[in-house]
């Protein structure tokens, strides 16, 4: 499952490079919650989560990201058949850190012998950026 932990790091990473909602959306499952310093978010239908996405890109624009690193620290299987992966994401733009490095670890299931994601703990979210405060 490590493999299939990095190609899903890589397909969250690429989503926000490439401007890539389907591919974002193919890594989630609904309902799902983003669990920031802020505030949790949760994201119940395929608008919220389009319009949550279109908040990231604003992000992005703002800071001229141009690139998003994710690498694994740990992947858990739990006892219900979940995992918990925990990983590192650099958000860089023009070969320069954009922000600080952070953690965060993802609830996951498997279907169809890919992970996909309930939950984000440690999300960085788009505030800072953007100014938006979402309502879930």
């Amino acid at each position: 499952m490590d493999q299939e932990f990095e190609q899903f790091l890589t397909d969250i990473s690429q989503a926000f490079v490439r401007r890539d909602l389907a591919r974002w959306r193919s890594r989630l499952l609904l309902p799902f919650s983003l669990i920031t310093k802020r505030a949790p978010i949760i994201l119940r239908t395929e608008a919220a989560v389009a319009e949550n996405f279109a908040l990231y890109l604003r992000a992005m624009d703002l800071m001229n990201g141009d690139f998003v690193d994710r690498a694994p620290i740990g992947l858990e299987q739990c006892p219900d058949g979940s995992w918990l992966g925990t990983f590192q994401t650099r958000l860089l733009s023009r070969e320069q850190l954009a922000a600080d490095p952070y953690t965060s670890t993802a609830l996951l299931r498997v279907q169809n012998n890919r992970f996909r994601m309930s939950s984000m703990l440690n999300a960085r979210g788009h505030y800072d950026w953007t100014g938006v405060v979402e309502n879930d």
